[in-house]
């Protein structure tokens, strides 16, 4: 059996959508039979018999376990996830086309127009963010005599400025994994020319404090790294970048101040920065819409469902959101 589930022709729906409260009425140790009424994707290598072992449910589950109609709302969303939404997803790349056939064919049997399906590396935004360089000092360390950039290029729970349209924070937590696992640069000017230290070659080392990601650059005996030295003493440079992909996200707020709470992000460099860069400019703006589109509904939610007036409410607000990014996108 292929890990994607070949598609099949169910009956739809356009109620509202919980994916867990869906899932937890399923029933338990059935076969791949059963399951695959109710989920697009199964681990090849997992026990066809527990739930675990599958990934993408978009049908609605009765009260006795039952798998229905397909629901369009999951099926936008799982589409979304494929493309990176809600820190985007673990199955092989292998089978991303087919689960997205899946879902897209119960889509177009609702008459909705699937989302495309983004290849791998356009899902994949690198965004850039910059902090005061806080604290940073240049001094020697351990009487080695090796001069050393110290300091937080990053600060917990800190409301970053507008970057258009919605407000940032990061919450702590959020550099422990790529910590661990990435292989970072300390670059000058995000340039790849000038390299000032790098966590694999121990010249730069990354810690979470509880101020935020704390920095050690050990930079090389060159003039143009002793020149920028120099330009962070005398308080010429005081601005910290650094290059991320966010894995895991949550949004806060309402539609006039929606803020974004960075949970995990993957880190690719920090970058002591003359101009620090915000989505201010036009270039920035259309990656922002890129980056937010999956999260927002193509339109309003549908009336009718009253007691999901909540959720409606929400999921009208952020097509309101979607509106008012196109509305930006066409004047730049």
């Amino acid at each position: 059996m292929m890990p994607a589930i070949p598609s099949h022709r169910t009956p739809t729906s356009d109620a509202s959508w919980d994916g867990p409260a869906n899932e937890a009425r399923l029933k338990t140790d059935q076969d791949y039979s059963y399951y695959r009424r109710a989920y697009a994707w199964r681990d090849p290598d997992g026990d066809e018999t527990k739930k675990s072992s599958y990934k993408f449910i978009h049908h609605e589950v009765d009260g006795d376990g039952n798998p229905g109609p397909a629901n369009v709302r999951a099926c936008i969303t799982g589409i979304a996830v494929l493309n990176g939404a809600r820190g985007g997803t673990t199955i092989p790349d292998a089978d991303r086309q087919g689960v997205y056939n899946h879902l897209a064919a119960h889509l177009r049997d609702a008459d909705v127009e699937p989302p495309e399906l983004k290849s791998r590396s356009s899902s994949a935004k690198i965004e850039h963010r910059a902090f005061p360089l806080a604290g940073v000092e240049v001094r020697a360390e351990d009487g080695d005599g090796q001069p050393k950039i110290m300091g937080h290029a990053a600060v917990f729970n800190t409301l970053s400025v507008d970057l258009g349209f919605f407000r940032e924070k990061i919450a702590p937590g959020a550099f422990q994994k790529t910590i661990k696992e990435a292989d970072v640069r300390a670059l000058w000017n995000h340039d790849p020319n000038y390299v000032l230290g790098r966590t694999k070659s121990r010249t730069l080392k990354l810690a979470e404090d509880d101020k935020g990601l704390a920095i050690e650059i050990i930079p090389p005996n060159t003039q143009w790294a002793r020149d920028l030295m120099e330009s962070i003493k005398r308080g010429d440079v005081d601005q910290m970048s650094f290059g991320f992909r966010a894995i895991k996200e949550e949004w806060e707020g309402d539609i006039n101040s929606p803020v974004r709470v960075l949970k995990e992000v993957e880190l690719f460099d920090v970058s002591p920065v003359t101009f620090p860069a915000y989505p201010a400019t036009d270039v920035s703006v259309r990656s922002l819409f890129n980056i937010l589109r999956d999260y927002l509904p193509a339109e309003p939610p549908l009336a009718g469902h009253s007691a999901e007036a909540g959720e409606d409410r929400a999921l009208a607000g952020l097509a309101i959101l979607r509106k008012r990014l196109e509305i930006a996108e066409k004047e730049i």
